[in-house]
């Protein structure tokens, strides 16, 4: 992880995700019924032939389609079978506005305002698709002391701004192309056709907002003329580990609530495999 020189602790990296593959399904495969059956079925399947299976495909024990050739699809998932799917609903627009404020502090020590909101996609030629979050950093003030003791600080704990939250898609990256793993890969999605790359990034919106919403932003640092220096320098600190551990637990919810669901992230990092959709 990076570290930030400015106020010392990791940097949590970002969500990256990739595209999927897909299998456009020819008129042979979905036949005259509307259903999906391999090219070979009799009249009634996917076509006429002397296939042996006359109704509907099923999958075989591992979840796979039964048949070989160019013209089917392998590995697709057991809730693709049967009725041909419609076509991948449009992608979610991401409308840039506000979500209120979730810190706000006026007093002789503080003055902090800390407001959160979704901003327009981006672009990054180098880079995949990601959706991240910034939250602003915080200054904390100095001090005269005398024995050990604080006499007066030179300013106030100032922590001001947005948390913005935005996605970024790369070159090769679009919000119409199919998700790889996570969401847009679960039976529900599937079965709703929500299976675009840009529906994936914004269940990670959606995620950091509920976050922000349902978890307090780490209390300010305690700050009294009198406290030890020690124990002020302690606050400071205590208040940078809490921020920090914020950012990766914000992270943590909604890569599990959207990266290990349905084809799991973690399943296509070790097979290297993507969820294979099928499309009309």
């Amino acid at each position: 992880m990076r570290r930030n020189p400015d106020n010392e602790f990791p940097v949590t990296p970002a969500l990256h995700c990739e595209c999927g593959d897909s299998v456009k399904l020819t008129p042979a495969v979905i036949g005259w019924t509307g259903q999906m059956a391999h090219p070979g079925a009799p009249l009634g399947g996917g076509g006429p032939g002397s296939f042996r299976q006359p109704g509907p495909v099923r999958l075989d024990g591992d979840g796979n389609f039964p048949f070989a050739g160019n013209q089917w699809p392998l590995q697709a998932a057991p809730m693709q079978a049967g009725q041909s799917p419609a076509p991948p609903n449009p992608p979610p627009a991401t409308r840039p506005r506000s979500l209120g404020s979730f810190k706000a502090v006026q007093n002789e020590f503080a003055d902090v305002s800390i407001d959160a909101g979704i901003v327009a996609d981006g672009s990054d030629p180098n880079g995949s698709a990601t959706t991240d979050f910034i939250i602003p950093e915080s200054k904390s003030p100095g001090y005269s002391e005398s024995g050990g003791k604080i006499t007066s600080f030179d300013g106030k704990f100032t922590w001001k701004g947005t948390v913005t939250i935005q996605t970024v898609y790369g070159s090769g990256f679009g919000a119409a192309d199919v998700a790889c793993y996570g969401r847009g890969t679960t039976a529900d999605d599937v079965k709703n056709r929500d299976i675009t790359l840009g529906f994936h990034e914004h269940c990670h919106q959606v995620d950091f907002g509920n976050f922000l919403t349902g978890n307090s932003l780490p209390d300010l640092p305690k700050m009294e003329v009198g406290m030890k220096k020690s124990e002020y320098e302690a606050e400071t600190k205590r208040f940078k580990s809490e921020l920090d551990g914020y950012r990766r637990k914000m992270k943590s919810a909604s890569r599990i609530a959207t990266d290990e669901t349905g084809h799991k992230e973690s399943t296509w990092k070790k097979t290297g495999k993507c969820f294979l959709h099928l499309i009309p």
